[in-house]
């Protein structure tokens, strides 16, 4: 009589479980120069610098954590690509398309209501690896010479 084999559940996606730190939301301490004729609009809206530039950040980024409407983050989007800001690197189109797939995310983010634990696990694990995916996808695509540590300069 043979010995049974032993079967042994490996979870190859475990490194997904949590977002990898360098691809993670970090906090930051700048220094701004803030133009006069802003803060005396905060001041007489009663908005702090502070929020006026976190909300539009959480909302440029597509985050499930901001609760901006769609008109918001269009305009926002809007502003960003009339900014140029990284063109030429990338064609506003591939700009574009780089927000359109936020959004996509941030729409899959809006269905995990009532998954149970193993289903949420699954989720986060698929969420995460693509995070990675897209973040090295785009930060390639125009062949950059630099490495992808680089991020952690962001």
């Amino acid at each position: 009589m043979g010995k049974k084999k032993k079967i042994v559940d490996v979870d190859t996606y475990h490194k997904y479980a949590d977002v990898d730190e360098i691809y993670s939301s970090k906090n930051r301490e700048m220094k701004l120069f803030v133009p006069s004729n802003l803060r005396m609009l905060c001041a007489i809206l009663d908005v702090k610098v502070e929020k006026l530039l976190n909300d539009f950040m959480w909302m440029l980024s597509y985050s499930h954590h901001s609760s901006a409407s769609e008109t918001q983050r269009k305009i926002g989007m809007n502003f960003f690509l009339s900014s140029k800001y990284g063109q030429p690197l990338y064609s506003k189109k591939q700009i574009k398309q780089m927000f359109h797939e936020l959004k996509a995310e941030r729409k899959i983010h809006e269905t995990i209501d009532g998954m149970d634990h193993e289903d949420m696990n699954l989720f986060w694990k698929s969420k995460n690896m693509y995070t990675q995916y897209w973040f090295k996808r785009w930060f390639e695509k125009n062949r950059r010479n630099v490495d992808i540590s680089v991020l952690n300069d962001y």
